[in-house]
This record gives C-alpha cells, structure tokens and sequence, in this order.
C-alpha cells in the first residue's frame, strides 16, 4: 500500500472539515498593535474588575464590569435571552468544529461561531430555525441568503427582519461576514448590547457580543479566562460607510488599527416575536 495514502485521507478529511463547519474563529489579519489613545480619561473610563462564573471581567464603559453591563440590559428577544443564559450558566467551553460538545445541564458549550449561533435559535425558536435551513442545518451561507433577502420594516411570515445599519442593532440581533470562496467561510454572533458610534472613529460602532470563537474582541470575557477560546463576549467594532451601511469589522472594537473583512457580505437580521 502507497504510504502516502493515509496522509492523503487526513488531509481530505481535514478540507471536507472546513467546507461544512461553516465558521472561522476571526477574520482575517488585522493591525491590532496599539489601541485608540484616549485624551479624556474620567471616572467613566476607569476599568473595575468582576466575576462571572469564575472568569475575572474587566470594562472600560461607564466602569461597569461584563457581567454588570449584561445584566443591565433590558430585552424581551428570545435570542438574547437564550444566549445571555448560556453564556451564565457556561461552566467550560471550547471552540471546537464539529462534532459539538453540548451538555446543558453540566454548562459545557464547545462549538464554533455557527454552532453556538444554531444551538441559541433551535431553543429560542425551533419554528425560526428551520425557517433558516428550509428542514436542513443551517449554514452560514443559508443565513446570508435569508437575512439578505429580508425586508428592513415588515417582518416576514417566520417574523424575520433585516437590520441594515449596526447603530440601529438591538439585543438579540444575529449578524454575520460571509467570506466568498467554494468554502462556506466566515463568522457569526449575536448582539448581547446597544450599539454606540465610536466617538474617535465616526465610522466605526461598537457594540457588545456574544460568540464563539479563539480569537478576543476588546474588553472581552474570554481574556485572562481559564477558557480562553470558545462562548464568551467581548466589543466588536462595525465598520460604516457615509450611508450607515456595514462595510468592514473592527475585530478588537475600539482598538483594531485597519478594519479587516471589507470585501465580504456583513448582514444582519432580527427576530421580532
């Protein structure tokens, strides 16, 4: 037998792997190599520490630690309400391909970005779910082709909107970056936040999230965690155009140098029941 042969199988293996997972931990590179200086430093900026399952949480807005600024948000969104219980009730997590390990009565949620975002819909809302998928697992690419296909006031029969700007972003909201390629490719999350412009970088909002992934966002859970890849949340910053329209992500919100994905389809959609 060629020995060749078994390394040949790992590898198809390892591409099949790609091709269905459907998530990656981060876009691509970006210059993360100093933050935006802040000349403005009030009791406001001042960066508290706290807790959350065990995971040491640090803040730079309004001095609140995540933990604090997550249990201050006031949404009745079944997603936001599912991911901000998972995201409490997480006692070990791992970002992992599939096969997922999901034990909800032990709080260990190890998945990708697509993984967490399916588990989150499937027990906000099975019906909206299966919406997404048309009866199949969903994609990243499937939910790219239903958000993009959304209108932005009426919601559809599944009660689907599209969020075409991020400032107006809400709790809840599920977005994505759909990198194009034969391989389905990119990143989701669900906003965990209110989305504010950055006052240093008009073109920028920032906003809380939750996800899974390797790579940290700024002021991120996942730093300084045991659990340093996996379900967590951390600032993403969106990039705008001079029409309010998300063309790039700061992936460090706030601190990232270069917006990086700005040649990928960013879209969002919403769930109002």
């Amino acid at each position: 037998m060629d020995n060749r042969s078994p390394v040949l199988v790992v590898l198809l293996m390892l591409i099949l792997l790609a091709a269905v997972s459907g998530c990656i931990s981060a876009p691509g590179p970006q210059s993360t190599t100093s933050p935006i200086p802040d000349t403005s430093a009030t009791p406001e900026h001042t960066v508290l520490a706290g807790t959350q399952k065990g995971i040491t949480t640090t803040s730079t807005i309004a001095g609140q630690s995540i933990a604090a600024q997550l249990a201050a948000v006031k949404s009745d969104n079944a997603i936001w309400r599912e991911a901000y219980r998972m995201f409490s009730n997480m006692k070990s997590t791992e970002y992992i391909h599939p096969p997922y390990s999901v034990d909800d009565a032990l709080g260990i949620y190890k998945f990708d970005c697509l993984g967490f975002a399916d588990h989150v819909l499937m027990n906000a809302d099975p019906a909206a779910y299966r919406e997404i998928g048309r009866g199949v697992n969903a994609s990243i690419e499937s939910y790219a082709g239903y958000f993009s296909k959304l209108d932005t006031r009426t919601p559809n029969a599944a009660g689907w909107t599209k969020v075409a700007h991020p400032v107006d972003l809400q709790p809840g909201d599920i977005c994505l970056w759909l990198k194009p390629s034969t391989f389905d490719v990119g990143h989701m999350w669900i906003i965990a936040g209110e989305p504010k412009v950055n006052p240093k970088r008009n073109d920028e909002v920032l906003v809380r999230i939750f996800d899974s992934t390797e790579q940290h966002h700024s002021d991120d859970s996942r730093t300084g965690s045991t659990y340093s890849s996996g379900l967590g949340s951390g600032i993403l910053g969106m990039m705008t155009d001079g029409e309010g329209n998300p063309i790039g992500l700061y992936w460090e919100g706030g601190v990232s140098t270069a917006a990086g994905e700005k040649d990928t389809t960013i879209v969002c959609g919403r769930l109002n029941r």
